[in-house]
């Protein structure tokens, strides 16, 4: 084998070894890069693709934000956070002139944690004839349920823990129909208010010369005499957490 053919065969081999060298060292890495590139593109233009979906529901939902802000008020006002006495009275005040009665009395209790109604208890059917009569069942303590009829609306976020109730007594007086319309206005004002009582008896009236009462003249059938009128419910607040730092002393 001449010299010649050497020099072929190993440039030949040369040739070869630089061409596997620049695969393996150039063009295998760039092209590895060039599919990690695009598997990341495919990947971000994925997420770039639910970002817009979330943004244009974002979108959407913001544009009823007036009506959410204008209903968390009305909520606010009806079950406030805290007592809120001082803006409770000055309702009463107002709901007791438009009803043209007036307001004799207030009283409101200390707030009590609140409890959940209990379920009502299902009917227990009555025996068959002829049947042995059951063994009599132990006496159980009695719990609270609600009216046949009305059957409780319980919600698990309510808890003794976030929310509270105040009893709260009040003497109005004024005519009858006056009266009911005042009690109607606490039932449907800003302010959550379940009546618990209401009691009506004649107005006593003020006192006349002398130190007597002053009569009253006798209602006759059908018309709106004047009544002193006791309304008995219960008002309600949310209880807002205790601050951690607080709680730990810190």
């Amino acid at each position: 084998m001449d010299k010649n053919r050497l020099w072929i065969i190993g440039s030949a081999l040369m040739m070869v070894l630089v061409v596997a060298l620049g695969w393996v060292v150039g063009i295998q890495p760039q092209l590895a890069a060039i599919s990690t590139a695009n598997d990341q593109r495919v990947s971000v233009e994925q997420t770039n693709t639910g970002h817009r979906a979330s943004l244009a529901k974002l979108k959407e939902d913001f544009k009823g934000i007036d009506g959410l802000d204008q209903q968390l008020a009305s909520l606010n006002k009806s079950v406030p956070s805290g007592t809120n006495a001082p803006d409770y009275v000055d309702q009463l005040d107002a709901l007791a002139i438009a009803n043209q009665v007036t307001l004799k009395g207030l009283t409101i209790a200390d707030a009590e944690a609140y409890t959940p109604v209990a379920p009502v208890a299902p009917a227990v059917p009555a025996a068959e004839a002829g049947s042995p009569a059951p063994s009599p069942a132990p006496t159980a303590t009695p719990t609270p349920t609600a009216a046949p009829g009305s059957p409780p609306v319980t919600n698990a976020g309510i808890t003794a823990a976030n929310f509270a109730s105040l009893s709260v007594q009040i003497t109005v007086s004024g005519t009858y129909s006056n009266v009911l319309k005042f009690v109607n206005g606490l039932q449907t004002g800003a302010r959550l208010f379940l009546v618990t009582g209401l009691t009506t008896t004649a107005a006593t009236g003020s006192s006349a010369p002398g130190g007597t009462a002053a009569p009253q003249p006798a209602a006759a059938p059908g018309n709106d005499g004047l009544v002193d009128g006791s309304i008995s419910g219960l008002i309600y607040s949310i209880v807002a957490a205790p601050d951690p730092l607080a709680a730990t002393g810190k």
